[in-house]
């Protein structure tokens, strides 16, 4: 244990249910599709936006969670080095978005579509971006980051267009970032304990979906992973909870430059 929990939240283990991401038709987000439509990407962000719709967390009741501050968070392990790509293609590395402020992480893949996988992720940092904008702890210490499981298909190209849908100029930024290949992106999966696997036809071919557990790591600004959260405890209450104990302990900490 990392740290001691207060009663009423579950500790995150590692029998968190396992979710198998697949692929939806086009349901919503007409006008990202039509700027898309030339490209393998054209159904990219549907999947996701139409099972968030279904994504429900559980609320955790306010007097469940401590006191902002009141507890510790322990270290867990250090965020790795890692080779990505931003949004606009250019060579970067994952320290750039886990050193400096606040930073949730979350590895997802754009066509994911379990309610209880990506969409989850996606809907719960929805939720805390605009939530931590109106929070003057949060606002400049905060940052969001979805890092791509399938390069193959989440092409810069992508992710920026992800990005400028989440992102506005007063707003918490939200980072997408990818990598060049898979065997760039294996490492850090790996040592992020990340495990991965994707779906197979009968000839062994991928057949599109990637299972995989959600995660999201609470990075501080030095760069220590400070909380895990399975899908079985992730919920925005208790991730900006956790947040703002952090923003308490890094009072230096700001997002200003991030990536938007």
């Amino acid at each position: 244990m990392h740290r001691a929990r207060p009663k009423g939240r579950a500790a995150v283990t590692g029998g968190a249910r396992q979710t198998e991401c697949a692929r939806a038709p086009f349901a919503a987000f007409v006008g990202l599709a039509l700027v898309l439509a030339a490209l393998w990407t054209a159904p990219l962000a549907a999947p996701l936006r139409a099972a968030e719709t279904r994504a429900q967390p559980a609320k955790a009741e306010a007097a469940n969670l401590p006191r902002p501050g009141a507890y510790v968070l322990q270290r867990i392990q250090r965020a790795p080095e890692a080779q990505l790509l931003d949004a606009e293609g250019r060579a970067t590395q994952l320290s750039a978005y886990t050193r400096g402020a606040v930073t949730a992480l979350a590895f997802f893949y754009a066509q994911c579509a379990d309610p209880a996988g990506c969409p989850l992720a996606w809907s719960t940092f929805e939720t805390v971006a605009r939530d931590a904008n109106d929070d003057p702890l949060l606002k400049s210490r905060l940052r969001l980051v979805f890092a791509s499981l399938d390069p193959e298909h989440d092409t810069p190209n992508v992710m920026r267009l992800l990005q400028s849908s989440e992102n506005e100029a007063d707003r918490v930024p939200w980072a997408f970032v990818t990598s060049r290949s898979l065997s760039d992106l294996s490492p850090l999966i790996a040592q992020m304990g990340q495990d991965i696997a994707f779906e197979a036809d009968q000839t062994g071919r991928r057949s599109g979906a990637i299972n995989h557990m959600l995660k999201i790591f609470l990075i501080d600004p030095d760069g220590w992973v400070r909380e895990i959260y399975s899908a079985a405890f992730l919920t925005p209450e208790n991730l900006l909870n956790d947040a703002r104990t952090l923003a308490m302990e890094f009072p230096e900490a700001n997002n200003a430059g991030a990536a938007r």
